[in-house]
C-alpha cells in the first residue's frame, strides 16, 4: 500500500478517479451480479421474488451497524494515512474485525431462531415466508464473511489503495455468478437449493474472498504495523463507536424507513411488493457506481484533514458533486425512458409491470437531488462529523417521508402513488438539510 500522495498532493481530479475507477469497476460486476440473481431467482416466481426482496430489506436493516463501523473505520484509516501516521493503522483494523465478528454472531443467532418471524412482521404471507425464509437464515448465519471482508476492503481503498480490493472483488463476483445457477436449480452434480442456493453462492465466495484479503493485507501492506498479539484496547473501541453508533443509527433510520415502506406497499398486494422489490434493487444497482465516487470523496476528506489541508478537503467534496450529479442524471433518462423494459426482463409475467413503471417515472427525476445527499453524507462521514447526517436523516425519513406515505395514500386517496410522492419528499429534504450542514464548514475541524 505504497502512498504516493496522490490524493494530498497534485491533480485532486485524477486522485478522485484513481481511487474510484477500481471501485466503479467492482461496483459495476456487483451490480451485474444483482441483475443475475434477480434474472434466476424470478424464474422461481413472484414469491420467490418477493421473499428475496423483504429478505434484502431486512439484511440492511439489521446490517446498519456494520455500516457505521466501516464508515468509522474510513475515517480513522484515512485521518491516520493523510498525517502519515502508519504504526496505529494496524490496531485500528484489528479491533474493527473483531467488532465486527461479534455483530456477526448476533446476526446468526437472528437467523436461526427468527428468519421466518422476521418476514411475517414486513407483513409476507404464507407462500413468500417460505420462498424468503431459507434464504434469510443462510444469509445471517454467514455473514461474517460479507462483513470482514467489507472491513477488510474498506481498510485498503482508505489508504488510497483501490486496485488490490477491486481485483479480490472480480474474482468474488465472478465465481458468486458462476455458482448461482449450480446451487439454485442443481447443475453440473450440484444438488437444487432454490432460492437458498442464491444465498449460499453469496457467503460461498465472500468467504474465499475474504481468505485472499486478508492473506494480502498482511504481506503486501509494508506500511502497516500489525500487533503480533490480539490486544484489546477498549478506549480505541469506544472511540471507533462514537464515530460508528450515529452513523449506524443514520443507516437504521433509512433502512427502517425502507422497512416501514415495503410494508406500506405490502398493503396493496404481492405484485405490488415484487414491482417495488424490483424498483429497490435496480435503483440500488444504479447508486452502487456512484457510491465509489462517494466513498473516494471520504478518503480524500479524511486523509486531507490528516494533513491539515482542509480546503482541498472541501474542493473533493465539490468535484464530487459535479461528477456524480453529471452520472445520476443519466441513469435518471435511462430509468425512466425504458421503465417497461426493465420490468419485463426481471418479471416475464408482467404482474410486476405496472407498480414498478409508476415508481420510477415519479421518483427516477430526483435521483440527481439523491446523488448529491449521498456525496454530502459521505464527506461528513469520512470527517468523523457522522451525527449531522444523523439528523437529516432523522428529520426527512421519519418526520416527513413516513408520515407523508400513509397520509397520502389514506387521507387524501392517492393510492400507491402518494407513497412515491412521500419518497420524493424526503429525497428533496435530506438534500437541503446536508448541503446547509456541509456549507457551515464545522466538519473541517472534527477530532479523532
Amino acid at each position: 500500500m505504497e502512498n504516493d500522495n496522490y490524493l494530498t498532493q497534485g491533480n485532486l481530479i485524477k486522485g478522485l478517479f484513481t481511487i474510484s475507477l477500481p471501485i466503479i469497476v467492482s461496483n459495476l460486476l456487483q451490480s451485474v451480479l444483482e441483475i443475475v440473481d434477480m434474472y434466476f431467482v424470478g424464474r422461481l416466481g413472484a414469491e420467490a421474488l418477493a421473499g428475496v426482496a423483504m429478505s434484502m430489506t431486512l439484511m440492511l436493516v439489521l446490517a446498519t451497524f456494520v455500516i457505521g463501523l466501516v464508515t468509522a473505520t474510513t475515517a480513522f484509516i484515512a485521518r491516520h494515512y493523510g498525517a502519515e501516521e502508519y504504526d496505529i493503522i494496524g490496531t485500528i483494523i484489528q479491533h474493527a474485525l473483531v467488532i465486527g465478528l461479534a455483530f456477526s454472531l448476533i446476526l446468526a443467532v437472528c437467523g436461526i431462531f427468527y428468519s421466518a418471524d422476521l418476514l411475517r412482521l414486513l407483513g409476507a404471507d404464507a407462500a413468500v415466508t417460505a420462498a424468503g425464509a431459507p434464504y434469510l437464515t443462510i444469509l445471517f448465519v454467514g455473514s461474517f464473511t460479507m462483513i470482514e471482508l467489507w472491513i477488510v476492503t474498506t481498510s485498503f481503498q482508505s489508504c488510497g489503495n483501490a486496485v488490490t480490493p477491486m481485483i479480490v472483488m472480480v474474482g468474488v463476483n465472478i465465481l458468486n455468478i458462476i455458482l448461482n445457477p449450480l446451487l439454485i436449480f442443481g447443475m453440473a452434480g450440484f444438488p437444487a437449493f432454490g432460492v437458498a442456493g442464491s444465498a449460499l453462492a453469496t457467503i460461498l465466495s465472500r468467504g474465499i474472498g475474504l481468505v485472499i484479503s486478508i492473506i494480502l493485507l498482511l504481506h503486501y501492506a509494508p506500511q502497516l504495523r500489525f500487533p503480533k498479539t490480539l490486544g484489546i484496547d477498549l478506549a480505541l473501541i469506544r472511540r471507533i463507536l462514537e464515530v460508528a453508533i450515529p452513523n449506524s443509527v443514520q443507516s437504521g433510520l433509512r433502512s427502517g424507513t425502507f422497512l416501514v415502506m415495503m410494508a406500506f406497499v405490502a398493503f396493496y398486494g404481492t405484485a405490488a411488493i415484487s414491482g417495488y422489490g424490483i424498483a429497490e434493487r435496480l435503483e440500488l444497482i444504479a447508486l452502487m457506481p456512484g457510491f465509489a465516487i462517494a466513498t473516494a470523496t471520504a478518503v480524500i476528506v479524511g486523509q486531507n484533514l490528516g494533513a491539515k489541508q482542509p480546503e482541498r478537503a472541501e474542493e473533493g467534496v465539490k468535484l464530487s458533486l459535479i461528477f456524480y450529479g453529471a452520472f445520476m442524471l443519466l441513469i435518471s433518462i435511462g430509468y425512466y425512458a425504458f421503465a417497461e423494459q426493465l420490468f419485463w426482463f426481471f418479471d416475464p409475467s408482467g404482474t410486476s409491470e405496472a407498480i414498478g413503471v409508476s415508481y420510477f417515472h415519479a421518483v427516477a427525476p430526483f435521483y440527481v437531488v439523491m446523488g448529491a445527499s449521498i456525496i454530502l453524507s459521505f464527506a461528513l462521514n469520512g470527517a468523523g462529523d457522522t451525527k449531522k447526517p444523523m439528523y437529516a436523516t432523522l428529520f426527512s425519513m421519519v418526520l416527513i417521508q413516513i408520515p407523508l406515505a400513509w397520509i397520502l395514500p389514506h387521507r387524501f386517496g392517492m393510492g400507491i402513488y402518494g407513497i412515491w410522492i412521500a419518497v420524493i419528499a424526503g429525497i428533496v429534504v435530506q438534500a437541503v438539510f446536508l448541503w446547509y450542514m456541509f456549507r457551515q464548514g464545522n466538519w473541517k475541524n472534527v477530532a479523532l
